[in-house]
């Protein structure tokens, strides 16, 4: 029986290392360390994001949203903001950003800026129920981030 275990494993080993034919495409290849600033990128709700030179975004909360679901006729669009905690090589901020145009849509943290371009799913009235609650884990924000000024020489040495 140990030696049936140290078989089998011996043989586990031996194809984890071989890792494969070489003709399969790696999905690696095509994953970027850090993405460039200057995109757009959706991040779903407590989902953090890791950009280049150190940058990070995380949809840390949905404060409000009272936007008009989708197959109703409302007076007002209404607004959803949300929280996206930033984190740079100077330190840790946060930001809120809105749907509402009329409100901040876009901030700026350290020498970077986020936009929010827009916010899924859009709420649903449910007949049945009254209700078009969205479950925390179905949001998704997509931002364009931006370097907004240049980074500062490092202090005196």
């Amino acid at each position: 029986m140990a030696v049936m275990r140290a078989a089998t494993a011996l043989l586990l080993l031996t194809l984890a290392a071989c890792g494969g034919s070489g003709d399969e495409a790696n999905p690696a290849d095509n994953y970027l360390d850090d993405p460039p600033l200057w995109n757009e990128y959706t991040i779903g709700y407590a989902e953090t994001i890791n950009l280049a030179e150190g940058v990070s975004l995380e949809f840390t909360a949905v404060e409000q949203d009272t936007r008009c679901p989708t197959n109703v006729q409302c007076v007002a669009a209404g607004n959803a903001q949300i929280l996206i905690t930033t984190f740079t090589p100077r330190g840790q901020g946060s930001v809120r950003l809105n749907t509402d145009n009329t409100l901040p849509t876009s901030a700026l943290f350290d020498f970077y800026g986020v936009e929010l371009r827009n916010l899924d799913p859009k709420p649903l009235l449910n007949p049945q129920t009254g209700s078009s609650t969205i479950p925390l884990s179905a949001y998704e924000a997509r931002v364009f981030v931006i370097k907004a000024a240049p980074t500062p020489p490092p202090g005196p040495t």
